[in-house]
């Protein structure tokens, strides 16, 4: 038997939104201000909400489907449809649906258990391919098997980047601590952090995300990533 799940870092991902939607139901609490209880509200619920989705786990089994510790047989299936909105399929197992998130890794595994080929779904590669940028590397949605090595690559890609912004950000606030001592300093390493964390921001490789004007070129269905995984050496 084995059994899909979501991985840890996609579980906590939204970590900040538990850490500020406390401190502002706090602060709204200390304060009576309404503005920080309504804030600390939505963010507190938006990660409950992020953490009972990721939560979801399926079990593969011979006869079929189990998932809550219910068995959904493969000769029960029914049809499978398509849930754009929230980047899901239902599967009817007559009657009775189960929610198959395609942010959960495995899920065409999922269809071929059932005897389904995840492209014989109704607009599901379309709308697959439509979707481009950050939703592949938040976790919103994971890719079928045969682009797994290039999303690993590129999922690379995009986390080496972001330590050099991490690393802009730390000689930034180094430059901070410094304008006390020796102020000229302080100032150009503040200055000199700032602007690289600005420019690597604005500019991922390949175009991979993209923060203004879109979400970004990527996405790990396109044959051109294939072309530059292949050339990475993939």
């Amino acid at each position: 038997m084995k059994e899909l799940s979501f991985p840890a870092w996609a579980r906590f991902r939204l970590w900040w939104a538990l850490l500020l939607g406390a401190f502002l139901l706090a602060f709204g609490l200390w304060a009576r201000e309404p503005w920080g209880l309504l804030l600390g509200a939505l963010l507190l619920g938006a990660f409950a909400l992020h953490l009972r989705r990721t939560a979801y786990a399926l079990a593969l089994e011979p006869e079929g489907l189990r998932h809550g510790g219910r068995l959904y047989p493969r000769e029960a299936l029914r049809a499978v449809g398509l849930d754009p909105l929230w980047g899901r399929l239902w599967l009817d197992f007559g009657g009775e649906r189960l929610p198959l998130f395609l942010g959960l890794p495995g899920w065409d595994e999922a269809l071929a258990h059932l005897g389904v080929d995840w492209r014989q779904v109704e607009g599901l590669e379309d709308y697959l391919l439509g979707q481009r940028g950050r939703v592949w590397f938040l976790g919103g949605l994971y890719p079928p098997r045969e682009a797994e090595g290039v999303h690993r690559w590129a999922l690379g890609v995009y986390r080496r980047h972001f330590l050099k912004i991490y690393g802009a950000l730390a000689l930034a606030g180094v430059g901070l601590s410094l304008l006390s001592l020796a102020e000229g300093l302080g100032i150009a390493l503040f200055a000199l952090g700032s602007g690289l964390a600005l420019w690597w921001l604005l500019s991922f490789p390949h175009d991979l995300v993209r923060l203004r004007g879109g979400g970004g070129r990527y996405n790990p269905l396109d044959p051109e990533f294939l072309r530059f995984w292949e050339e990475a050496g993939g």
